[in-house]
């Protein structure tokens, strides 16, 4: 008897790309292209993890590919296409995961890099590594929003919201990200603190 393994990381992510496939198919049919570009997009993004690893020759960790293409289906999925930006607080909270989750791409990056230097004695200090990933995930997080103010301005769309000015929104989604950075930078204080 063969016994069927169920790995629950495929099965969410093939989940998600069903969910999004289906709400390709809907746009198709009500023929709504905003939704069916959103779509098409969105099950793009779900690969990206994996184009990203045969990029680089390197497998993305599992976590970190589940988180990004988590954040990928909560922002473009339920966030614009399901409408979940109706409620105030959504915008708030994906800023604060993506701080996690570009922190723990610097996280990443920096402990690569130290593990690749030619000195085996190299040990980066641990404020270093702390203001790195915080400031890492926060520039990140500029660059998002000179990106909305510019689709804003260039093409007529409202992606900074209505409720608030564009600088309260913008310094709302600063400050989230600036929080969500500091859970994996104290993580990373912590790591090359032990290695010291």
């Amino acid at each position: 008897m063969i016994k069927l393994k169920i790995n629950l990381y495929n099965f969410l992510i093939f989940a998600i790309r069903v969910l999004v496939c289906f709400n390709i198919i809907n746009s198709i049919l009500t023929k709504n292209y905003y939704f069916l570009l959103i779509g098409i997009v969105t099950l793009f993004l779900t690969f990206l993890p994996k184009i990203l690893g045969r990029l680089l020759k390197k497998e993305c960790n599992k976590i970190l590919s589940f988180s990004i293409i988590f954040f990928v289906f909560i922002s473009l999925y339920l966030g614009t296409l399901k409408n979940f930006y109706r409620y105030t607080w959504w915008d708030t909270m994906l800023h604060i995961f993506s701080g996690v989750i570009l922190g723990v791409i610097a996280l990443i990056i920096i402990d690569n890099f130290n593990k690749c230097t030619d000195s085996k004695n190299l040990i980066l200090n641990p404020i270093f590594v702390l203001i790195f990933i915080i400031s890492f995930a926060t520039f990140c997080g500029v660059i998002w929003e000179i990106y909305e103010f510019a689709i804003d301005n260039l093409v007529g769309l409202d992606m900074q919201g209505v409720k608030f000015s564009g600088v309260s929104d913008t310094m709302v989604d600063l400050i989230a990200d600036l929080l969500g950075s500091i859970i994996p930078g104290v993580y990373g204080y912590i790591i090359f603190k032990k290695r010291m």
